[in-house]
């Protein structure tokens, strides 16, 4: 057995771990799957013990790879905590900030971030990372996350920047054609996967419409199919305006609606390009909330 260890290869172990599969994992650190998946059999071979088993619903750590996990979390910690300290010491705002967020979102409104991020800090770069999974703040996956909730656990900070109110639209096509009190339980309905079952807007749709024509993991496609006339769905007001779509006369039994949080790590929030980017996330959604009072909300920081 080779004792000799190689830093980088454990950082890709413990991600494996953190992530449960190599192409999670290798998604996550921003690596091919195939160089992460070599890279850890070269440890393997190193250390002369399998670290991983393979299951169909993931990887299974051995008794080996347990054994080494308490080691693995401190050097875990240990950089996260070397990193922040060096973000702490930036003096202007320059450099790349990592926001995820869910993928309408991404597209809808994060650009407007990125046009006055030019104009304000040039030399900020927004690297969007459209995901309708959140992403661990706490790992460094991103530097800022937008969230449907708040994020409950340790040394990240909460703040509620919108709410979004809306309800049933459909194409225009689509919603001349049914009655007008529609019957909800024939109502042809867009919804979410079956994975994505624990999002809110998926557990609403599903509570209200459990059968619908067509279910998807992307955002993107929802809304696209509901463009298209495949059926109807879940839109903020101000968004299904922007689509042209139309509302459709059902009585929901609560009213569709949405708190939006953006989420940073306590130690980034001070740092200048975050801080800029946090800026300019305010100046969004304050230009939102003159054209539309009811759906733009502005409030502090707070520790949730």
């Amino acid at each position: 057995m080779d004792t000799t260890s190689n830093w980088d290869d454990w950082r890709l172990v413990h991600a494996a771990h953190a992530h449960g599969s190599f192409t999670a994992a290798a998604a996550a650190l921003g690596l091919g799957q195939a160089t992460l998946s070599r890279r850890i059999a070269r440890a393997e071979e190193r250390l002369g013990h399998r670290l991983f088993d393979r299951h169909r619903t993931g990887l299974v750590p051995t008794p080996a790879l347990r054994a080494l996990l308490p080691h693995l979390e401190a050097m875990a910690s240990a950089t996260l905590g070397a990193d922040l300290a060096a973000d702490g010491l930036e003096a202007e705002a320059s450099g790349v900030v990592r926001v995820a967020a869910p993928p309408g979102m991404c597209a809808d409104w994060l650009p407007r971030v990125a046009l006055r991020l030019r104009e304000s800090h040039p030399r900020v770069t927004l690297e969007v990372l459209a995901d309708i999974r959140a992403r661990d703040l706490d790992r460094r996956e991103a530097d800022l996350a937008v969230r449907a909730m708040p994020t409950l656990r340790g040394d990240l900070l909460a703040r509620k920047v919108l709410t979004v109110t809306g309800g049933l639209y459909g194409a225009p096509a689509l919603v001349a054609t049914l009655p007008a009190r529609p019957d909800p339980a024939t109502l042809p309905v867009v919804g979410w996967s079956t994975e994505l079952a624990d999002i809110p807007l998926a557990r609403f749709l599903d509570q209200l419409f459990p059968e619908p024509v067509l279910r998807t993991n992307d955002y993107l496609v929802l809304r696209a199919a509901v463009v298209a006339g495949v059926g109807v769905s879940l839109f903020g007001h101000d968004e299904a305006a922007h689509l042209g779509l139309v509302p459709v006369d059902v009585p929901l039994p609560v009213a569709a609606g949405m708190d939006v949080y953006v989420v940073v790590h306590r130690a980034l929030r001070h740092v200048p390009r975050v801080a800029a980017v946090l800026e300019a996330v305010d100046a969004v959604v304050a230009e939102a909330a003159e054209r539309s009072p009811v759906s733009g909300q502005r409030s502090a920081v707070s520790s949730q």
